[in-house]
């Protein structure tokens, strides 16, 4: 536990905060944002990502009308610009800008980990995916408002989630420190209004004769000699005069004590104050472009001044230094802290490692949930086919009009394949690929982060899929065309479903933190379990992009029927083969501990 006490307070509009002790064993106090603060940065980032979404289309519509190319490559192209701003804007900034989207900088606030540290990419990437559910209902951000509420550190989902907190960046003032001499350290001797009549009798002695100044003098005098003594041969005026003086640097050093705390505080913040600046500059710079800008020398140097800061932090706390000093520390330290110990970025390497191995053996390690989750889709699946084709009337409630008028489509042209249903010029092309591939990844992810209610949003998902995905293959069942429909989605189906389930059992093992946490707090038992979850959504994206690709040039495709069944029975193999055999050469190396997600 920390002891807050020795650690300084912010401002008081700024009551919580996050209290952390660094390696070095110095505590910091970071500010907490405020909902206001945080949904103003949102609706700043909104803002932006709208811009970002119109300058394509306006730009994509212009060259569209001079060059008459159509717009179906267009089209493919705005689904993933449309895609990457979703879901890849506040991901992308959080985990690659130390925290902190254009409309946190705007706002001064910052997205860090529980201990202080500068937020991962796993981190950014669940707060990204929760996201969906603390917007809700519709855009209006009441669950996550509701949340903010209610955690004492201000957190919504995606902060619980992730282990992540928002925290504010107010800016960073020492105190003015300018020389006194000793013998005024002491405090005021006279009252405020005493002083006000000393002030206005220097201001004005000379102005006045002295027949008048005298007068006035003596009256001061009076109220004076009780205090302070008189000088042999010091004159009343003189003697005036010297008071007001003796008072104004008594006051000046009160003034000092209240903004840099006692004297030797003052003594403190004197003589290291020109390095504080100088180390705050360095951090600003060093963290704009990390620790790897700078040469060996220079990461030794800056570690250094960052032990002798946080040292100086320790003494200005024994010391007696004021608030505002040792705020100003704490912000400098605190950042110094983040750029020092910011974690290290994964490679491209580490990623294929992770998919080659750590997949198929996070797959297998979380069998129970992934398993549930796919009763979840085929139970229902089945029943929605039974109850379809014993009762067509329920397909227009069920499959939709849609389906059915691209199922009577089939059924009226028998040389019709299901691509044939479809009104889409730019089917089998890589537009058509990528539109599929990022319809399924959000659904994918609509599975995972559904988890953070108990479940249940994950339960959802997979009971909505599967029983659309049965009712679909029961109206084309019912016209005795369902191999039109059965051979565009065999080739691909398999690893696409597959995936679905994977990723439904993450949002499954997310929830299940909330009701079997172990030995663990339900907070801790959640961000533990949102680890490995993340994990699973990483692989479900891999595996449903080979799943698009199938899907856009393989299943629209003409080939033969025998081709198509060899395809499909080919990409079911390998699936197979990954999830069972993947990384089993490496579960002896590692028995207590499971590759992560980078």
């Amino acid at each position: 536990m920390v002891d807050t006490s020795s650690v300084s307070q912010p401002p008081a509009s700024l009551e919580r905060t996050l209290v952390v002790t660094t390696p070095e064993h110095v505590a910091i106090a970071f500010p907490l944002a405020g909902l206001g603060s945080r949904f103003s940065a949102l609706i700043a980032d909104v803002g932006i990502m709208l811009l970002m979404w119109l300058v394509p289309i306006i730009t994509l519509k212009l060259f569209d009308a001079l060059t008459g190319l159509g717009d179906g490559w267009a089209m493919g192209l705005l689904v993933l610009w449309t895609f990457a701003i979703v879901w890849g804007y506040f991901f992308a900034y959080e985990a690659f800008r130390d925290g902190q989207t254009p409309g946190k900088r705007i706002l001064n606030i910052r997205t860090v980990m529980d201990g202080g540290y500068p937020v991962t990419v796993r981190a950014a990437a669940i707060r990204s995916l929760v996201r969906l559910v603390d917007i809700q209902p519709g855009a209006s951000c009441l669950v996550g408002g509701l949340s903010m509420m209610l955690n004492s550190q201000g957190k919504r989902l995606g902060d619980i989630a992730a282990g992540t907190v928002v925290v504010r960046e107010l800016p960073i003032a020492f105190p003015d420190v300018k020389e006194l001499s000793t013998a005024n350290a002491a405090a005021p001797r006279f009252d405020d209004k005493t002083y006000l009549a000393l002030e206005t009798f220097a201001d004005r002695v000379r102005e006045l004769k002295v027949a008048a100044a005298a007068p006035l003098a003596k009256t001061l005098s009076a109220h004076i000699a009780p205090h302070m003594a008189r000088e042999p041969g010091e004159s009343t005026t003189e003697f005036v005069l010297r008071a007001y003086e003796d008072e104004s640097a008594r006051r000046q050093s009160a003034r000092l004590r209240v903004a840099a705390g006692s004297a030797a505080a003052v003594s403190l913040l004197r003589s290291k104050r020109r390095v504080w600046d100088q180390f705050h500059r360095l951090v600003q710079t060093t963290r704009r472009k990390s620790l790897k800008s700078l040469d060996e020398d220079a990461v030794s140097a800056f570690a250094a001044r960052y032990r002798e800061i946080t040292a100086d932090l320790a003494r200005a706390r024994t010391y007696g230094a004021s608030a505002n000093t040792l705020y100003a520390l704490e912000r400098v330290a605190g950042a110094a802290h983040n750029v020092f110990y910011r974690p290290a970025r994964r490679s491209a390497g580490q990623l294929g490692h992770f998919l080659r191995r750590g997949f198929p053996r996070l797959v297998r390690r979380l069998w129970k949930p992934i398993l549930t989750a796919t009763l979840l889709l085929y139970v229902p699946g089945i029943i929605s086919y039974s109850l379809v084709t014993k009762h067509p009337g329920l397909e227009a409630s069920v499959a939709g009009a849609d389906m059915m008028s691209r199922a009577d489509t089939a059924a009226s042209n028998p040389d019709f394949d299901y691509i044939d249903t479809f009104d889409m010029p730019w089917m089998g092309s890589s537009n058509f690929a990528s539109m599929l591939i990022a319809n399924n990844v959000q659904v994918a992810f609509l599975a995972f982060a559904g988890g953070i209610l108990a479940g249940l949003g994950s339960v959802y998902v997979l009971i909505f899929n599967g029983a659309l995905l049965g009712a679909a293959l029961a109206v084309f069942a019912n016209r005795d065309v369902l191999s039109s429909i059965g051979l565009f989605v065999f080739p691909h189906g398999v690893i696409e479903l597959t995936a679905i389930t994977i990723a439904g059992g993450a949002g499954l093992w997310l929830g299940s933190a909330l009701f079997m946490p172990g030995r663990l707090t339900r907070g801790r038992a959640l961000a533990e379990h949102a680890r490995d979850a993340i994990g699973l959504v990483l692989g479900v994206a891999f595996l449903l992009v080979i799943a698009g690709i199938i899907e856009g040039f393989i299943s629209p495709s003409r080939i033969a029927v025998p081709l198509k069944l060899t395809a499909g029975a080919a990409a079911a193999g390998w699936l197979v083969l990954y999830l069972t055999a993947g990384g089993r050469r490496s579960d002896a190396d590692t028995p207590a501990t499971e590759p992560r997600a980078p």
